[in-house]
């Protein structure tokens, strides 16, 4: 078997598996995407202004919060947003993109504080030999 094919073997593989799993989590999906979808537009309107900003920061907790309920993410995922999350900052540093670069890393911390309560919770109250 070659490289080329045992990737494509795996990529179907993995297709097949997201599937699945869409397949298995459909209504956690429309209502995940309804409530980002609703953010933004809030966002966007401006609708809680003077009392409630409901900010880009927000939306990313809220995203992060509610991939815990409703798509079950557990802490190794939310450890691997905030990993992606701190790549993506350490790219806009290289590039020189400072401000994009720190509004990253509270991202990074969001996601990975998330991460370490998901993961003391899963160990504490998990699952029982």
């Amino acid at each position: 078997m070659t490289n080329k094919t045992f990737y494509r073997q795996k990529f179907t593989d993995f297709q097949k598996k997201v599937a699945v799993w869409v397949s298995s989590h459909y209504a956690n999906l429309a209502i995940f995407n309804a409530l980002m979808v609703i953010l933004v537009l809030l966002h966007s309107a401006k609708y809680f202004d003077p009392f409630w900003l409901i900010t880009i920061n927000v939306i990313i907790f809220a995203a992060l919060i509610a991939s815990v309920f409703l798509l079950g993410a557990g802490s190794k995922t939310l450890f691997i947003i905030a990993l992606a999350f701190w790549m993506f900052a350490g790219m806009m540093r290289i590039l020189g993109i400072n401000v994009w670069a720190e509004r990253i890393t509270i991202y990074v911390f969001e996601s990975f504080f998330i991460g370490v309560l998901l993961f003391l919770f899963e160990n504490i109250y998990g699952k029982k030999k």
